[in-house]
């Protein structure tokens, strides 16, 4: 008898054992792939570390480091042009001779007049000594030698401006004349550019005028050389802001030992303002910004965790410097963000890879 209600038992036992595991069986299946399907998919990305530099972006046109109109001083033919456009000329060489055989015939008879007054004022210091004639006279006497002596001056120095000299070395950026012309004290001939080095004059928002100073190396970006980045540092900063449109004039000098920069390039340029050895990285499109925060989702045990941060300058590679809010060995989402919230369950899937179709 107590045999028989042993077996009942255990009978009892198997049959609600089976019971269960027929009623939870499919329920906790169902409750597994659900969980599966609410998982959002996303692709990651390890925060790096790598170099990175703040920049202040701005754009400006290059100039020479000198730029003369250079015109004449005195009237007459031009006889003779020795440079044209985009000749390299030195300091003191001489670029046009203007017709001088004028001045000349007239600086003769100045030196003869001043050789005949300065005869008569020798004269006239011993006749005055003797008292053969006044004071007065002798006064007159030195007069005339003086002003002779002005007259041959001036006729030397109209002589040696009819001599058209480069006041700097540079090249000529544009010829006004041509010989036979005849020119007018005032007329334009030529205009000269030391190219070397030139200067890159632009603006910045004045937010940023606290990070510049002197000496801050200047990247320069052309468009005839889209493949060239040039060196220079800054040189000079306003000490007032443009209240039209909020910006600091600044002025970078940039080396162009080997001429390729032209004065009048259009150029962008970034103001080195702060250099890290090491900083936090992230791309670009793990990073959401709205309504004024900047944020991302930090991927850790199956979920994901919303984390506000701060952002800072953008590296190369499409990467995105965080100067607060993660660590260097987290993981961070970088699509189906606009699906995440704090705490969404995800599933890492791999990034999708270009296809590269066979040419035809």
């Amino acid at each position: 008898m107590k045999s028989r209600g042993l077996s009942s038992l255990l009978l009892g036992g198997l049959l609600l054992t089976c019971g269960c595991e027929r009623a939870n069986g499919p329920q906790a299946v169902a409750a597994e792939a659900e969980a599966e399907r609410a998982a959002v998919p996303v692709t990651v990305a390890s925060v790096t570390m790598q170099p990175s530099a703040r920049l202040v972006r701005f754009v400006g046109t290059l100039y020479g480091n000198q730029e003369v109109t250079l015109s004449s001083q005195v009237e007459g033919q031009i006889r003779a042009l020795h440079v044209d456009l985009g000749d390299q000329v030195e300091t003191g060489q001489v670029l046009a001779q203007i017709e001088d055989d004028q001045w000349r015939a007239r600086l003769r008879e100045a030196e003869a007049m001043l050789a005949k007054a300065q005869a008569d004022e020798d004269r006239s210091r011993e006749l005055v000594a003797r008292h053969v004639i006044s004071a007065q006279e002798y006064e007159s006497m030195k007069t005339h030698a003086a002003v002779a002596k002005a007259q041959r001056d001036t006729l030397t120095v109209t002589i040696r401006h009819a001599s058209v000299q480069s006041p700097i070395g540079g090249a000529v950026a544009r010829r006004f004349v041509s010989a036979g012309e005849y020119v007018h004290p005032g007329s334009q001939l030529f205009s000269l550019v030391a190219e070397d080095p030139l200067k890159l004059r632009g603006d910045v928002p004045e937010r940023f005028a606290n990070e510049l100073q002197v000496g801050q190396t200047v990247q320069v970006r052309v468009d005839a050389f889209p493949d060239m980045t040039f060196t220079g540092r800054l040189g000079r900063i306003s000490p007032a802001s443009n209240p039209e449109n909020r910006s600091v004039a600044i002025e970078a000098i940039v080396d162009n030992h080997d001429r390729t920069l032209k004065p009048g390039f259009f150029a962008n340029a970034a103001v080195t303002t702060r250099s890290d050895d090491q900083t936090l990285m992230v791309p670009q499109e793990a990073v959401i910004a709205f309504a004024g925060v900047t944020k991302l989702f930090v991927i850790s045990g199956g979920r994901a965790h919303e984390r506000p941060v701060h952002t800072g300058t953008r590296g190369t590679a499409g990467l995105v410097e965080i100067v607060e809010g993660i660590g260097a060995s987290e993981v961070v989402a970088t699509s189906g963000l606009t699906k995440l919230e704090n705490g969404s369950a995800v599933s890492v899937r791999e990034p999708a890879t270009a296809r590269h179709e066979p040419a035809s």
